[in-house]
């Protein structure tokens, strides 16, 4: 493993913006990059390896004593750079905290960051400030604009506690960076505690997991107005701040007819009209454990994690070609808390596991057909993103 040192410029009392890096030994294009948000590093892994042994490493810190739990990944190949989201939770009370730095997730009371990264040093360029508790980090399909939505449960339940307060005032943001020098174009407050994003390839609008508030929101990126529509994901849709459903996961079909939204307390999968701005309430399937971020794998099929009990399902989509949903089991060794499934272009399919949150993680190639496993990397404490160096 290699240890990159990071160099400060600027005031050593501030926080970094600026880190020189180290070069990195593994190829871009053969690279994948994993954010470790339980131990403030990145992970790059040499995909085309015949062993996984070797796995080279940076560090995130831009504060010496703050957590800086990096927190999603977005890649442009192109331009060789990278877009991470900085989340700043607050330690665990008690005991807690030598266990689990990153157990406060969506719970900090301190603004986020936005940090992009030089690829061939992994050298951080830049920074800008985020909302408290961000999520997900998307890029557009044109590469000229960063999306970062806000898993702010802080804040709804803070408003919750104040009885009475008007529901809209626990929307989080969603915020809309120009890529090339994090210049802010707008926000918008959009649900409860957004997280996962899935674009439309036209870049038009943005599909949002709304966890805290049971809705997708579909916001028209058009303009930096960024109008919001919601939807409701069922007739049980529970008050904000306390989820019933808690949709965590949006991932658009190849041909963008149908979304497929992931759920954490509802333990299913649900299938959202994008034209129709609908839920297709009798293509909803239960799948007995927590669901989390899906991939397609191809036009009719998904790849889905899942969590308590821990596994990897592959569900046929087609309702004319009903294909019986195949499921692989996990034990903690080899992949403890599946946490998303990511696919290279070349088609190999990834798989990101958190571990036990207090020791390393885990990256696995996955075969997508059997979901055996074909190779396996240690990265970091507490793995959840992973991008690839040809994106």
């Amino acid at each position: 493993m290699l240890a990159l040192g990071l160099a400060v410029t600027g005031c050593p009392d501030k926080p970094k913006t600026r880190t020189e890096g180290t070069a990195l030994k593994t190829p871009q294009m053969r690279s994948a990059y994993v954010t470790d948000n339980g131990s403030d590093t990145i992970s790059v892994i040499d995909r085309d390896s015949p062993t996984a042994a070797a796995v080279e490493t940076a560090s995130v810190d831009i504060e010496a004593d703050a957590h800086e739990a990096p927190h999603h990944i977005a890649l442009d190949a192109t331009q060789k750079r990278a877009f991470v989201a900085l989340a700043f939770p607050p330690p665990p009370p008690g005991a807690a905290a030598a266990k689990d730095k990153h157990g406060t997730h969506g719970q900090s009371a301190r603004k986020g960051r936005l940090a992009s990264f030089e690829l061939s040093r992994l050298s951080m360029e830049r920074t800008a400030d985020l909302d408290e508790n961000p999520g997900e980090v998307v890029l557009t399909h044109d590469h000229t604009r960063v999306l970062v939505t806000h898993y702010d449960m802080k804040r709804a339940m803070d408003v919750a506690a104040q009885k009475g307060a008007s529901p809209a005032t626990m929307f989080a943001t969603l915020m809309v960076f120009r890529a090339n020098d994090l210049t802010l174009l707008g926000a918008r407050p959009v649900c409860v505690a957004p997280h996962a994003i899935a674009i439309t390839r036209d870049d038009t609008t943005a599909l949002v997991a709304c966890y805290g508030s049971d809705e997708v929101a579909v916001v028209d990126l058009r303009d930096n107005a960024f109008t919001v529509s919601r939807i409701p994901l069922g007739i049980k849709q529970g008050v904000p701040g306390v989820p019933t459903y808690g949709p965590y996961s949006i991932t658009l079909s190849p041909d963008e007819s149908r979304a497929v939204v992931s759920d954490l307390e509802g333990q299913d999968i649900r299938i959202f009209d994008p034209k129709k701005r609908e839920f297709m309430q009798e293509a909803t399937q239960q799948v007995g454990a927590r669901a989390m971020m899906a991939a397609w794998a191809d036009a009719s099929t998904i790849l889905l994690p899942v969590q308590g009990p821990d596994g990897l399902l592959r569900i046929g989509m087609d309702p004319a070609h009903p294909e019986k949903e195949k499921r692989r089991s996990f034990d903690k060794a080899e992949c403890a808390l599946p946490h998303v499934v990511r696919i290279a272009k070349d088609g190999r399919t990834y798989l990101v596991c958190e571990g036990d949150h207090t020791q390393k993680g885990s990256v696995l190639e996955i075969d997508p057909l059997t979901l055996e496993t074909k190779k396996r990397w240690s990265v970091g404490v507490y793995p959840d993103g992973i991008a690839f160096g040809d994106d």
